[in-house]
């Protein structure tokens, strides 16, 4: 038998309808998007010449870090940074961290000469995806 309008909510109509009755149901996901900043690159090059690679440097030698980083995500802000491995220390970088908005490859020089210290200089580099 079926259920009608009126027996339901004890309201009458013009004419006589069902109550209503779900039948089928269906649910959508949007996912979000997101870049995703992946190192291809990173070395140390010489402050004068930054075509020359080094692996070596002299004391208060002048010398750039050199960074390729492709987003291998969807158009979002990529970013970098580059640390002091033994201090956690951001190296100088406008702003602290590099922030881009591209899809696809870019390369990357810090701004300022660095002056390598009187030490093994061990840098950590970092990317991501996101406004820092």
């Amino acid at each position: 038998m079926p259920i009608l309008y009126e027996d339901t909510f004890k309201k009458t109509q013009g004419s006589k309808q069902f109550a209503l009755t779900k039948d089928t149901e269906m649910s959508v996901t949007v996912t979000l998007a997101a870049g995703k900043g992946v190192i291809t690159l990173a070395e140390a090059v010489d402050a004068t010449n930054t075509l020359v690679k080094l692996t070596k440097a002299y004391p208060g030698q002048k010398i750039k870090a050199h960074v390729r980083i492709t987003n291998n995500g969807d158009d979002d802000y990529v970013w970098y940074t580059v640390k002091d491995k033994d201090t956690g220390v951001i190296i100088d970088q406008p702003y602290g961290t590099s922030v881009y908005q591209k899809s696809g490859t870019f390369m990357d020089r810090l701004g300022a000469d660095l002056t390598m210290p009187n030490k093994n200089w061990n840098w950590l580099i970092e990317a991501g995806h996101g406004t820092p």
